[in-house]
């Protein structure tokens, strides 16, 4: 295995593309991904006109044995299966109607008596940069180069269709940076004859019928030692729940592999996301449920990266509370739509602050049992507590919170303001609580949170309607709750 640059191998803007997916598809985006070639030579075994059968008949045919039962008991085999054989060599213009070989049948026999050669197969298999893992393709004969022109800024523009009737495509490339680890990984034999296995076996099972057949390969005598670098366009396009899908080059479905690591890229490489975003925005022609909750997970992740998702039930209310934003923003919304939002974005933030409760559950003694003094004294403490925490003022309703809240709240039954509170006092004993570095990246976290809270209660209470634009500065204090307190760690 080498590393990157270490044998002159580079991918630039002017690499030469590969596309195997055509047809024009204006709703269609492009990616092109890197990928290394390597040229790789395979003996084919060519295929046998005769069976076995048909050959010892045939032979024993030459040698004036003819008589069917003859044949049988000569090739230890059952007189109607010797029949049978007989029958399709004289279908075959190979014996005459009396048993005799023919003249083309001597000749069948003179060019079999010894093994055919092998032909000698060209092809490649492709290896991904960013993992040196050999995709399990075989792709033979000349690789399928692309035409292409570069646009003002240096980038390639697929072309295709005819003189007449030109087509082009535009394109985003998936460069390696210094940062990548991108490696130069030779593929084995095995690697190889393992990767035209599994391509054979998939065009078999989708039926694929083209002119690029992937031969049987048995054994490889040759791969090259340096690879060509090459861009694979990658169609990507919409998929009928709303997500989108990439097609897969070699096949007529969907490559789910390929999507996983165009979708690990989202958040590292700058401009993909925004690039594909066209493909998951709301459609007006069918908007549907799938397709909403498709575009709300998009906009949760393009907030707040892919690492949302090791938060499930957080991620999960938040694509709830954008989900029920874009419902609120279609044109023909009733008022109320608005209302759910605020309640989604409520139940958000308090799941997250359940999550940060867990390493405390089962705490003794209680932190319900700390505020156990005169009520005068509680807010003190409390405003204390988020003085050592790295909080200026507490909110006058968070102040307010009685001690039989923070045990519901410890209980897991709490309300957003006991749960902040519960939060505040474990982290004044804890150095390392998250909600400490929130202080710092978000020092107005608590009074936003308390305005969340208060218009939460207010819709709650049939109060008059609440303004979108408000609506949308508390959905961005939940995702600044969440931010700040799982993911800036």
């Amino acid at each position: 295995m080498a590393s990157f640059g270490s044998l002159g191998v580079t991918f630039e803007r002017d690499t030469p593309v590969l596309r195997l997916n055509y047809g024009k598809d204006p709703n269609a985006r492009w990616v092109l991904w890197p990928v290394f070639a390597w040229r790789v030579v395979a003996p084919v075994p060519k295929e046998r006109k005769l069976n076995l059968f048909q050959r010892a008949v045939l032979g024993l045919a030459r040698a004036k044995v003819t008589a069917i039962a003859d044949v049988a008991d000569r090739l230890l085999i059952a007189p109607d299966l010797a029949g049978l054989v007989v029958v399709e060599l004289q279908n075959m213009a190979l014996l005459d109607h009396a048993g005799e070989p023919t003249a083309r049948g001597l000749e069948m026999l003179d060019d079999i008596e010894e093994d055919p050669p092998d032909e000698a197969q060209v092809g490649h298999v492709l290896s991904d940069p960013f993992t040196g893992k050999v995709w399990p393709r075989f792709v033979t004969g000349d690789l399928p180069v692309a035409d292409v022109e570069l646009n003002d800024d240096g980038w390639p523009v697929l072309l295709s269709g005819s003189a007449g009737d030109p087509w082009k495509d535009r394109t985003f490339s998936v460069l390696p940076s210094g940062r990548d680890g991108v490696v130069i990984a030779r593929p084995s034999a095995r690697d190889v004859l393992r990767a035209a296995r599994r391509h054979r076996r998939q065009r078999d099972y989708d039926e694929v019928d083209d002119d690029r057949d992937v031969p049987r390969l048995q054994r490889v005598s040759f791969v090259d030692d340096r690879p060509q670098p090459y861009l694979l366009a990658l169609r990507v396009r919409r998929h009928d729940s709303g997500d989108w899908m990439v097609d897969d080059p070699f096949g007529p479905d969907e490559a789910i592999d390929l999507r996983a690591r165009l979708e690990e890229r989202l958040d590292s490489q700058q401009g993909l996301r925004t690039w594909l975003a066209p493909l998951v925005g709301s459609d007006p022609t069918a908007p549907t449920l799938e397709h909403l909750q498709a575009e709300a997970t998009w906009k949760v992740e393009e907030r707040l990266t892919l690492a949302i998702r090791k938060f499930d039930s957080v991620m999960e209310r938040l694509v709830a509370m954008q989900r029920a934003l874009l419902e609120a923003e279609s044109y023909d919304a009733p008022p109320d739509k608005w209302d759910d939002v605020l309640v989604k974005a409520q139940r958000a933030v308090e799941r997250a602050f359940r999550l940060l409760h867990r390493p405390y559950e089962g705490r003794s003694p209680s932190f319900a049992w700390e505020l156990k003094r005169p009520a005068r004294h509680v807010k003190a403490y409390v405003e204390e507590s988020a003085t050592v925490v790295g909080f200026e003022r507490v909110p006058l309703r968070m102040l307010s919170i009685a001690r039989n809240q923070i045990a519901d709240a410890e209980r897991g039954r709490g309300s957003l303001r006991s749960l902040v509170i519960l939060s505040v006092l474990a982290a004044r004993w804890d150095e390392d609580h998250p909600l400490r570095r929130a202080a710092v990246s978000a020092p107005h976290l608590l009074e936003r949170l308390d305005a969340l809270a208060t218009a939460r209660n207010d819709v709650a209470h049939d109060s008059d309607f609440t303004w979108p634009d408000r609506v949308h500065l508390h959905v961005d204090a939940t995702y600044l709750a969440v931010e700040a307190l799982l993911l800036h760690h």
